[in-house]
């Protein structure tokens, strides 16, 4: 089990925005930690074997009045986002029900998975979203769709909950820096990351994961 020192800042709730920035200034005073990132085996045959393309995640936890922020940054050569089509009310038009040919468009994303309840001791929940005694909260960035908030007991029962939270993304000179605000990220809390990178076709279970890391 690794630990990770949060940082703890006496700050007023008003620096809640500017610490969501990926570039403010407080974050230069948090040392990053490397977490070590591992690829998922190929989960669909029609994938070919990608590359080990991220290898790690820096990760910065900082804890204040305004709430409880991590920053996550990571090295991607590519900027996967893409921008959604206008919402149409009707459902009338062959252009509603034709199959879309943008078949590899997907988008770079990350996320940081915590339990859904308190932990008791050192066991922590499945890495494979939990399980029915250990659910898990999963803090979801999409540089495409932005952030959403979802829950799972365990492999394929991830849904969305309908709730976003504040996040923050910036691209520049081939890395990712997001900042994500995690209200359950105290101290001795576990939590595991993943990384989607967009370029490699990754979505669903095919991703980069960390193991279980605890705050402290």
């Amino acid at each position: 089990m690794k630990r990770i020192v949060c940082f703890l800042l006496a700050c007023a709730a008003a620096w809640s925005q500017n610490l969501l920035d990926p570039a403010a200034s407080e974050w230069k005073s948090v040392t990053p930690v490397a977490l070590a990132l591992h690829r998922t085996p190929p989960l669909y045959p029609t994938d070919a074997p990608a590359a080990n393309d991220v290898q790690s995640v820096q990760a910065q936890i900082l804890h204040s009045a305004a709430g409880k922020f991590i920053r996550l940054e990571w090295s991607d050569k590519t900027h996967d986002t893409a921008v959604l089509p206008k919402a149409e009310r009707s459902w009338q038009g062959d252009h509603l029900v034709t199959q879309s040919t943008a078949t590899d468009r997907f988008s770079d994303a990350c996320a940081v998975m915590i339990p859904a309840e308190p932990p008791t001791g050192e066991l922590n929940p499945s890495l494979q979203m939990g399980d029915p005694e250990h659910p898990v909260h999963i803090f979801f960035w999409d540089s495409t769709r932005g952030a959403a908030l979802m829950e799972a007991s365990g492999r394929e029962t991830t849904k969305r909950t309908a709730q976003s939270f504040p996040a923050q993304a910036q691209y520049s000179a081939g890395k990712w820096a997001v900042t994500l605000q995690v209200p359950g990220l105290k101290a001795g809390t576990p939590f595991a990351v993943a990384i989607w990178n967009g370029s490699q076709q990754d979505r669903d279970g095919r991703k980069y994961f960390s193991i279980w890391y605890r705050t402290q």
